[in-house]
């Protein structure tokens, strides 16, 4: 693809950098903690996403070490990065099923798609 430099008429080549990246839509239901949420996401922390939305997720600690804000990832889950070592061990003491992440450790990757959460029922 080619951009054409209107002043002096030569084609520039379309640099990688000048690409808009393609960024998935967070859906997130609603909750006790508020109503549904729908919007287009850049890549970052799952839960900066969700506090800029309003989104009806919990949290408390924001450093994996409460288990608060756990969401079930309903779609879009290989939007998401990998648990890390502190994510699963909190999991783990949840008995989270394989569903579940942490809103405050999931980072949210580029690509097209639709990333759907929903409430961790206790």
């Amino acid at each position: 693809m080619q951009i054409v430099d209107g002043d002096a008429g030569r084609e520039l080549p379309l640099s990688a950098a000048a690409t808009p990246s393609i960024m998935p839509r967070l859906e997130v239901l609603g909750s006790a903690h508020g109503p549904a949420v729908t919007l287009d996401i850049a890549a970052g922390r799952l839960l900066d996403a969700c506090d800029d939305a309003r989104a009806p997720v919990s949290f408390s600690c924001r450093s994996a070490s409460c288990g608060t804000c756990r969401v079930e990832v309903l779609a879009g889950a290989a939007l998401l990065d990998p648990p890390g070592p502190d994510e699963l061990e909190v999991l783990a003491i949840f008995a989270a099923s394989p569903a579940e992440r942490l809103a405050c450790q999931a980072i949210i990757r580029a690509g097209d798609g639709l990333i759907r959460l929903g409430p961790v029922d206790d």
